[in-house]
């Protein structure tokens, strides 16, 4: 199999509002939305809700090297006090730990009745909206054709893989799946040969796209929507979906998560934005042809603290 750039459409294909008018927003009409979506991400779509509905976003991101750790730190310090009336998170593991925390409130959307349980919480404090899937950035330079996690670890590649130090976004979540999914003796040996492998640590999924793209890095893992910029930006990359074989664990493909603020200040308008529906690859139609990791989202979101210590510990030299 050939190194391929499997998407290079934007992360979100469509919009569709449950309400639609044209008149301008007043200072009442206004709802304020916390993200870990990338802003260039967020932005369009925020615009065009506030076009078809008039409510005003108060739009309030965060850092890439801080990417959902640093919100949902805040959303958790605001909880006496919401300032916040929507949280979009760019993956559930903050999310399920927000709600276990009583940060979130119920809500059914409409948009969310047709999502598969897996990707939504049984009592309606968070849902899925959209997945986003860790790739494999594979640069032109590459002297092999990865297509799993593990052949980061191959001689060929050595000091030129990288993958986003895990402390926030989807790397944190990712290091918490495998460590779920492979036991902590095999997450151990895994993280031991990459660092044999002299794996470097960088700031961010972006940071690692950009490096591989330049050929500064022959290969890395980053989020599918990464890899994509950069090779619009004239990166010099392959994206590839690694352990698509029969015996193979698959490719993570991480939901990202939209949910109610417990005691949101503009709790109408935010079940107004909650009730948007986008998607990139659909939580209600993944693609039939990918082999998807099975996960405990849950589980991951419990192991959390325990598969970031530990891999800090062997990436770092702790």
């Amino acid at each position: 199999m050939s190194r391929t750039l499997l998407f290079n459409i934007p992360l979100f294909l469509s919009l569709c509002f449950l309400s639609s008018c044209d008149r301008p927003a007043s200072k009442s009409e206004q709802v304020i939305l916390y993200t870990a979506v990338d802003e260039p991400v967020a932005r369009p779509i925020i615009q065009e809700f506030e076009r078809q509905t008039g409510i005003s976003v108060i739009l309030r991101t965060d850092a890439e090297s801080t990417k959902t750790a640093g919100l949902a730190e805040r959303l958790e310090a605001e909880k006496q006090n919401p300032q916040a009336d929507v949280w979009w998170s760019n993956e559930p593991f903050h999310t399920i730990n927000l709600a276990q925390q009583k940060v979130l409130a119920a809500y059914a959307s409409p948009s969310a009745a047709k999502i598969p349980s897996e990707f939504k919480d049984k009592d309606n404090l968070w849902a899925g909206t959209s997945l986003r899937v860790r790739v494999l950035a594979v640069s032109s330079k590459c002297p092999i054709s990865p297509h799993s996690i593990y052949d980061l670890a191959n001689p060929a590649l050595k000091g030129k893989i990288c993958i986003s130090r895990p402390i926030a976004g989807t790397a944190k979540g990712h290091m918490a799946i495998l460590y779920t999914a492979l036991g902590r003796e095999k997450f151990e040996k895994y993280l031991n040969d990459l660092k044999d492998n002299q794996v470097r640590l960088v700031g961010g999924n972006s940071i690692v796209a950009e490096l591989v793209g330049s050929g500064q890095m022959l290969a890395g893992i980053t989020d599918n929507d990464d890899a994509d910029s950069a090779a619009r930006e004239g990166g010099k990359l392959d994206m590839v979906l690694p352990d698509q074989g029969p015996d193979q664990i698959g490719v993570l493909a991480i939901p990202c998560t939209a949910a109610l603020v417990a005691g949101a200040p503009h709790e109408a308008n935010a079940k107004k934005l909650i009730d948007l529906h986008f998607a990139r690859y659909s939580v209600l139609n993944p693609s039939a042809d990918v082999k998807f990791m099975k996960v405990d989202y849950a589980q991951a979101a419990a192991n959390m603290k325990e598969a970031v210590e530990l891999s800090l510990k062997i990436l770092e030299g702790r």
